[in-house]
């Protein structure tokens, strides 16, 4: 089943992505904003390259529209995401994309029509639950800090990125739904760019220009995340694409221990054993509940 390939494609891919952002975030960059200027450039770039090479299906001016506003939404996805980063661990922080199959889940059946087995509901649930209980530091004590919130955003705009985008390729191939959603990204920042252009600037002049070129490799693997999760969009339902592909929170959850026990310099996060435990059960109960939906 392709669709499940391409979301946990997906999923390794942004996890990688979002390790790397904790690093930038908390060592180089203090506008999140600037990541996201880089981030334009790039889904330019690579929607030139699908022109040249495979060219663009047909698609209306309405639908080209749309196409753009889904562009709109996955930059407020990652800016909303990207303040979280700021001020959370990025093991918590990413757990709670799984709030995104619930917004999903109520989209998808109001819009598109997607209606499932009350088991995959169950599992849907499972997710959520274990997402809210990884971003908590006590089994006794559930607290939503300003992180929270910045994820709850953040899954929202991402929720609604998907339904337009999975609405789209009822009319086109995903690389058209792709580039148009790129251009439409880059056409929402040019006011950014003129606004905080001296961050980006401010930023090259305290850490040098491999900051530039560690943020363009790394927004380039975000792009190829996009590029994997449209693929899977494109042959399996989105509600269930999305709820696959947030086993990203597992691969994050390896790679901070990971460098929190062997390269602490890099991330340094709690890995106490009631925390990881914590962690654990979380994680379990997010295994199951992909195992239910899929």
């Amino acid at each position: 089943m392709e669709w499940i390939l391409f979301s946990i494609l997906a999923a390794l891919t942004w996890a990688i992505v979002s390790t790397v952002d904790k690093y930038i975030l908390t060592k180089w960059i203090d506008n999140p904003i600037v990541p996201i200027m880089i981030l334009g450039v790039v889904g330019l770039i690579a929607s030139i390259i699908v022109y040249f090479s495979h060219g663009f299906s047909y698609l209306s001016y309405t639908n080209i529209l749309l196409a753009f506003i889904s562009g709109i939404f996955y930059i407020l996805m990652i800016f909303f995401y990207f303040k979280a980063v700021k001020i959370g661990e990025i093991s918590r922080i990413v757990p709670l994309f799984y709030l995104t199959p619930l917004f999903i889940l109520i989209l998808a059946s109001i819009f598109l029509g997607e209606f499932f087995a009350p088991i995959k509901y169950l599992g849907i649930l499972f997710l959520v639950f274990g997402a809210i209980l990884i971003s908590t530091k006590k089994f006794t004590k559930f607290s939503f800090g300003k992180a929270f919130w910045f994820m709850v955003l953040s899954s929202l705009s991402l929720a609604i990125n998907q339904i337009l985008t999975k609405y789209l390729l009822g009319f086109a191939d995903f690389w058209t739904i792709f580039s148009w959603a790129r251009i439409g990204t880059l056409i929402a920042l040019i006011p950014i760019y003129f606004v905080c252009f001296p961050d980006l600037l401010s930023t090259m002049k305290k850490h040098g220009k491999k900051v530039i070129g560690v943020v363009s490799l790394n927004e380039s693997l975000n792009v190829i995340g996009v590029i994997f999760i449209t693929i899977a969009a494109s042959f399996g339902y989105i509600t269930l694409v999305n709820v696959l592909a947030s086993i990203e929170s597992l691969f994050v959850l390896i790679f901070a221990v990971f460098l929190s026990i062997f390269y602490p310099k890099i991330i340094k996060e709690d890995v106490g054993k009631s925390t990881l435990l914590l962690k654990l059960i979380a994680i379990i109960f997010m295994f199951v509940g992909a195992i239910l939906v899929t």
